[in-house]
């Protein structure tokens, strides 16, 4: 059974979505990891779920995260978008406004890349 890397988030909420997905018959596997993760005060895990469940997993995270933004519109094109210094033009991840990317900020809202 091949395993899907999620990503690494601090432990509390990797237990607290792995406490949510259980409920749902989906099992999330919490790594450490010296390379990726961190130790004392803010603890890090790799999250790991079976690439079986991918669909349930993702939607799951998605909801977590339009939760945490309600109110707002999140542009998932914008999210994707990979600021690329050599690029001629490239689109805030925040906003959407396109610059050319002669500073690592953007010109309208002010995100540091």
């Amino acid at each position: 059974m091949e395993e899907l890397f999620l990503g690494v988030m601090e432990l509390q909420e990797a237990k607290n979505h792995q406490y949510q997905l259980k409920s749902q018959g989906v099992e999330l596997n919490l790594k450490s990891n010296p390379q990726t993760c961190t130790t004392g005060c803010k603890v890090t895990v790799e999250v790991w779920g079976k690439e079986s469940d991918q669909e349930l997993l993702q939607r799951h995270f998605q909801s977590d995260y339009l939760k945490h933004v309600k109110g707002h519109e999140p542009n998932f094109e914008h999210l994707s978008a990979v600021f690329d210094p050599t690029a001629s033009e490239v689109t805030c991840q925040a906003c959407g406004t396109k610059f050319a990317p002669t500073s690592q900020e953007c010109p309208d809202c002010g995100l540091v890349y």
